[in-house]
């Protein structure tokens, strides 16, 4: 589990606290003892997001985009293949890169989509789009429901967090796409120092040994259980029904010249501009309804799990849905901090009622059983419990 410091940061800027997990992975500094498994603040009290974002105020993007085309002239096919790979589900960010890339960057990207858990009305909607608006060849990958179902159970109770086999199925899936059509540039979308993320990358390139792990299978772990002892839990499984969530080999990349890079690296990325891109590029469309625990209709609004991943993230670290969107506009200068404070104090740790049943039934928990299992997990230097209610303690306001 991370590890959380129990007097809570409020960065100064946004609404981003020292509370915000990062896995080691992407935090690792082998120059460093430092412990960064959680956001990091500067001196001035502002958090690394923050600065992140002040410093691409004087990024040259001119320059940096010449720098993409150089990159694009490089691997763009004269034979009419693909020649690149971007990953998504039909969302504003992956409509926005396959678009650019095609149309003005004149690239032929294979749009490849590893299918959210339960996917939602609105997001079966926008990958439609993506391909007949958009006008992408696009390949779909759906894992095992019995399996992802069981895997999907051991997460939630064991780390309450019902996303994480999804998350490491996507993780490595846009590198084994490229792997099987021979195609050796992938581009994901903004940059994890946007987020205040992975310090040590200083680039546009992801690195490719956060896809490695040289563990056999039975070693692996997923949802707080090695495979192994999950294989035991439930055995039906067997080996090849983790295809899906195992990680790559170094191996793997002998025989192609892999190349992953930030598209947030070479062209200033403004969520709320993408959006707006989206929508008219490629049929992008608003959800319905609000997101449970925030205020938007179009972020990770596809897979109804992300509704209670979003409020069990609220629940151990104190960062919901709504910190998470205000922060974000709060950086990009569409809102005040102000105005940031006042949406948390009206939508932060909602109940995802919209989807929570259904989340439940996938998981076969009845309601009572997951909420159970969800207030094990609130942190006694976050929550408290008065009069038979929970309330938070250390509040940003």
């Amino acid at each position: 589990m991370y590890k959380k410091d129990k007097i809570v940061i409020h960065c100064k800027s946004c609404l981003m606290t020292n509370q915000k997990p990062f896995s080691i992975n992407e935090t690792k500094n082998k120059s460093s003892n430092q412990n960064k498994s959680t956001l990091q603040f500067n001196v001035d009290g502002i958090c690394s997001a923050c600065h992140s974002i002040e410093a691409k105020k004087n990024i040259d993007w001119e320059f940096r985009e010449k720098e993409l085309w150089k990159i694009c002239d490089l691997h763009r096919s004269k034979k009419g293949k693909y020649d690149c790979i971007v990953s998504g589900s039909g969302g504003k960010d992956s409509m926005f890169q396959a678009h650019i890339l095609k149309y003005k960057f004149k690239m032929n990207p294979l749009t490849v989509t590893y299918s959210p858990i339960l996917r939602t009305e609105v997001g079966t909607k926008n990958l439609t789009n993506w391909v007949n608006i958009g006008g992408f060849d696009n390949y779909t990958f759906s894992p095992n429901g019995k399996v992802l179902s069981v895997l999907t159970r051991e997460a939630f109770r064991n780390i309450l967090h019902p996303a994480q086999p999804f998350k490491i199925g996507i993780k490595t899936f846009a590198a084994k796409m490229a792997k099987l059509f021979r195609i050796n540039l992938v581009f994901y979308g903004e940059h994890y120092s946007d987020y205040g993320s992975a310090p040590t990358i200083s680039d546009a390139y992801y690195p490719l040994e956060w896809l490695t792990n040289e563990n056999e299978l039975d070693n692996i772990h997923i949802g707080g259980l090695q495979v192994k002892d999950i294989k035991k839990k439930y055995n039906f499984l067997r080996d090849q029904d983790f295809i899906p969530y195992m990680p790559l080999k170094k191996k793997d990349f002998n025989d192609l010249n892999l190349n992953i890079l930030f598209l947030g690296w070479f062209i200033k990325w403004d969520p709320q501009e993408i959006y707006y891109y989206s929508t008219e590029k490629s049929g992008f469309i608003l959800d319905d309804y609000k997101s449970d625990g925030s205020y938007g209709r179009y972020s990770s609004v596809d897979d109804k799990m992300e509704y209670l991943h979003f409020y069990c993230s609220y629940i151990k670290f104190g960062i919901g849905r709504c910190r998470l969107d205000a922060s974000q506009e709060i950086r990009n200068g569409h809102i005040t901090r102000e105005e940031g404070i006042n949406l948390c104090k009206k939508f932060e740790g909602e109940f995802p009622i919209r989807y929570a049943q259904d989340c439940f039934d996938f998981m076969r928990y009845s309601f009572r059983e997951a909420n159970e299992i969800i207030d094990r997990f609130r942190p006694n230097h976050l929550w408290e419990k008065k009069k038979n209610k929970w309330k938070r303690k250390q509040e940003i306001f």
